[in-house]
């Protein structure tokens, strides 16, 4: 019995997943969600806390592991004894494993949470790159210029590497293409400060 209440579970998330990046967290339909899933909506109540229960159901784990797993690579001692160039693939293969664990959650995080708690999402991620950035090219430059520079590259870098994520490739394929991404934008950043 335990059995087929997680595979009703599975199927109700994976058609939210489907519903949520079809129309987001805004758009998305309870009612789509069960139909698609092929449960009464009655049924889904049991599961889930309506529309936002399934969204934390499908999105906390990777959002409370994100943060967690930025800090480990921030804090890997290897990061202190190389250069910028040297840091971006370590930091992007992270990246990548981690979307390879899951997948279109992640996008889901990044794209679909317009009015929830999540919504935030991106922007933090986003200032935790550029805190990498600024530490590795401006250590000890308190120039608020460095600060805001660090930012733009950021938003540039994790928006294109977020665009490679959404496409629908190999994973070898995404990582060749993380890895042309990182070469236009850090290849030899250090000799560009």
């Amino acid at each position: 019995m335990q059995y087929k209440k997680e595979a009703v579970r599975e199927k109700i998330l994976d058609a939210a997943r489907k519903e949520y990046i079809a129309r987001g967290f805004r758009g998305g339909n309870i009612s789509a969600i069960a139909e698609s899933a092929g449960v009464p909506v009655g049924n889904l109540y049991r599961y889930f806390d309506g529309k936002t229960g399934v969204l934390d159901a499908i999105v906390k784990p990777a959002y409370e592991a994100l943060p967690k797993l930025m800090g480990e690579l921030q804090e890997v001692e290897i990061l202190d004894s190389v250069t910028l160039s040297q840091t971006m693939p370590i930091l992007s293969g992270g990246l990548l494993g981690f979307f390879d664990m899951f997948g279109d959650d992640i996008l889901i995080l990044m794209d679909c949470c317009d009015g929830t708690r999540y919504e935030d999402f991106s922007k933090e991620l986003i200032g935790q790159v550029s805190r990498i950035i600024k530490r590795k090219l401006y250590a000890g430059n308190a120039d608020p210029e460095q600060e805001v520079l660090s930012e733009i590259i950021s938003k540039a870098f994790c928006g294109s590497l977020f665009d490679i994520l959404r496409m629908r490739l190999s994973h070898e394929q995404k990582q060749a293409m993380v890895e042309r991404l990182l070469k236009f934008y850090f290849f030899e950043i250090d000799k560009r400060k």
